[in-house]
Formats: C-alpha cells, sequence, structure tokens
C-alpha cells in the first residue's frame, strides 16, 4: 500500500521529526544533510528530545532545532497539565507555518507531532514500515526497498523519495575549537605515555540494559591488553552509569583508567582523537563511527544489519546465542590488536569534514 510522495520545493518549510536516542537522531543526519545539499533554500526545522539536543542545535543544516517536551507531556498523573502542554506545543508547531513534515521516527508519538504541526504535507514510512500505526497520521508513505536496510539506509531513502541525492552520503558533525582543546587536554592527562587511545562504554540505558556486555569482561579486556600490549582502556560513562566504570577500573588490574564526566559534545571531541572505540549498541558507539572513530561493535539480541557502524574500519562482533555475556572476550580482544595495527597511528587527530558512511561493513564474530 502506497500514497505517492512528491518532491520538496524551494519554498517549503520543512518539519523533521527524529526525537529520540543519540544513536538514531545520529543517524538521521545523513538524510538531513542530503535534503540540505539538494534543497539549499528551503528553511529545515529538527524537532528532537533533550538528550540530543546538543548535537543538532546550531548544526550547519538546520534552520531551527525545536525542543521536545517530553518531561511535560509524560505528566500522566496530571492529565490536564500534559494537555495543556500539548495544547501549547500545537500553538506553537502551528505558528511556524510548516507546509511539510517528516517522520523519521515513525512511532505513534512522531506521527501525532506532524498532524499537530498543521503541515499539509506530511510524509511517513507506509504501514510496512512503521510502528505504533504512526502512518494514520501522514498522508504520503514512502515504501522501503529492503526490511533489513541499516538505519542510515532507511532514513536516505525518505530523503531520496522527497527529491535528495543520496549518491554520496556524509554525516558533518562539525566541533567547536574549545571541544577540539579540551578533549586533547584530557586524554594527553589520562594517557601521558603516548600508547594507542583506547575509549571504551560499558553502560546503557536502563531500559536497553539487555544489550550490555558483562562488565567482568572489559576488565578481562583491560587486563590483557595492558599485560600484552602496554595499552589501557579509558572507561568513559553517561549519567546513571557511574558506578559501573568504576567496578570495571576496579576489577582491571590497572589496565583501565576512568574518564571523568564528559558532555555528549566533549566525548565525541574524544573520539575524534582516539585510535579505537569498544562498545555495543548505544550510543556511545554511533557517536564513535559519525566522528571517524574506528569501531569495535558488541552486539547480542539486536541485529548488525540495522544498526551496525557505517564506513570503514570498523569491526563487528555477534553472540551467536543473542546473549552479550556470551561474546567471547578473547575474539573481541583480537578484533582490537588487528585494528590497532591497522590504524598505526596512535593519536590521530580528528578527521577533516564530514565523515563519508558510504564503506562496507567487515563482519567477525
Amino acid at each position: 500500500m502506497e500514497r505517492s510522495v512528491r518532491p520538496l520545493v524551494a519554498s517549503d518549510r520543512l518539519l523533521i521529526v527524529r526525537l529520540g536516542a543519540v544513536g538514531d537522531v545520529l543517524r538521521a543526519i545523513p538524510a538531513v544533510h542530503a535534503i540540505r545539499g539538494t534543497f539549499p533554500r528551503i528553511h529545515l526545522s529538527w524537532m528532537v528530545e533533550d538528550l540530543s539536543f546538543p548535537l543538532i542545535d546550531g548544526h550547519p543544516d538546520v534552520d531551527q532545532t525545536l525542543r521536545f517536551p517530553r518531561r511535560e507531556l509524560g505528566a500522566w498523573r496530571r492529565p490536564w497539565v500534559a494537555a495543556d502542554h500539548l495544547s501549547r506545543l500545537k500553538t506553537a508547531l502551528r505558528s511556524q507555518g510548516f507546509t511539510v513534515a517528516l517522520d523519521l521516527q515513525a512511532s505513534f508519538k512522531s506521527g501525532l507531532l506532524t498532524l499537530l504541526s498543521g503541515a499539509a504535507r506530511r510524509v511517513g514510512f507506509s504501514p510496512a514500515h512503521c510502528r505504533e500505526m504512526s502512518f494514520v497520521f501522514t498522508n504520503e508513505w514512502v515504501g522501503l526497498t529492503s526490511r533489513w536496510l541499516n538505519r542510515v539506509e532507511r532514513n536516505l531513502e525518505m530523503a531520496q523519495a522527497v527529491g535528495a541525492s543520496t549518491a554520496d552520503p556524509r554525516l558533518p558533525l562539525p566541533e567547536r575549537p574549545e571541544e577540539g582543546e579540551e578533549a586533547e587536554a584530557l586524554l594527553r592527562r589520562l594517557l601521558s605515555g603516548g600508547e594507542p587511545r583506547v575509549l571504551v562504554s560499558p553502560g546503557a540505558s536502563r531500559r536497553q540494559a539487555y544489550k550490555r556486555w558483562p562488565g567482568s569482561h572489559f576488565a578481562r579486556l583491560a587486563a590483557r591488553l595492558s599485560r600484552d600490549h602496554a595499552t589501557r582502556l579509558v572507561v568513559v560513562w553517561g549519567p546513571g552509569e557511574e558506578e559501573l566504570a568504576r567496578s570495571v577500573v576496579a576489577a582491571s588490574e590497572g589496565g583501565a583508567l576512568l574518564a571523568p564526566a564528559t558532555s555528549l559534545r566533549l566525548l565525541a571531541a574524544m573520539l575524534r582523537r582516539a585510535s579505537l572505540f569498544v562498545g555495543a549498541d548505544t550510543g556511545p558507539m554511533h557517536l564513535a563511527w559519525a566522528v571517524g572513530c574506528p569501531v569495535v561493535a558488541l552486539f547480542g539480541p539486536t541485529d548488525p544489519r540495522l544498526n551496525a557502524p557505517l564506513g570503514k574500519g570498523h569491526r563487528v562482533f555477534r553472540a551467536s546465542s543473542g546473549k552479550m555475556e556470551d561474546l567471547d572476550p578473547r575474539a573481541v580482544l583480537e578484533g582490537i590488536q588487528k585494528t590497532l595495527v591497522e590504524r598505526r597511528t596512535p593519536s590521530p587527530g580528528p578527521p577533516a569534514g564530514p565523515v563519508a558512511i558510504g564503506g562496507r561493513l567487515r563482519g567477525q564474530g
């Protein structure tokens, strides 16, 4: 079932709706970049939640970043308060005069926002490719070439459907000078001996705890790398993950160092200057490949076909059982060693320009 999609035009006022997690927002940027490159004169706004807001606010491809008031709208114990906020949001959106709303999230919430926007054209994925009946809110539907597209490719097909050129997909995520300076100073304090800068993230959100590789596995990895290869891991962490990060460092036999608390943008700057990132299918993993850092990606229950890092230089490992604890640290260690040999430069500088994402994955494990 399809509803034909028309191309954008230069006079459009476009609303992008992709609210959620860091990895999901990052994987929408190439589609937005393609739209901006093809239609440089359109007015482009992006609605996003608080967690990912710093990545989009001020982005060169986005004219206006709109904050989605998730906390206010989640006040279901006081539904009249939520209803008031929803009414205000509707009024604010309609005052923008949007002509097109693009639902890259395909959930009930994002679909509803396209309707509240007042845009006459509301473009979403067709019923076979969306969740929670979000298609009822949209009036132009995009079918996909496969159910097994990587999330980046899925978003690019949406961009292509509205007339954007997607032949050379790129992921621009500019860095501010002060962020680069702070990241370099921090890494030099942690690793003063010139060893490879290997960052790991053992955490995951509470709702996605099933994606975590056991902290004991990270600790074993750190101990082996330190003992046999004179390489120590830098453990990065987000809100609610400090205790886990400290436990990895404590059990690592001196092979791991604890990074201080960082903002999302500072973490991106650190990853630009890292030799390698190791972690599961979480926001930091997607942030790493988005800024050009090689990734050793660890998968269990989630599908690498949909979620693995795109581009060159990455290695993907998946537990055949689907359980993260069954992913063997020895195999991951071998992947780290091979990637570091390929990198050769222990402390690379940040990549120049937007990261190219057209390379093929290297699967293992």
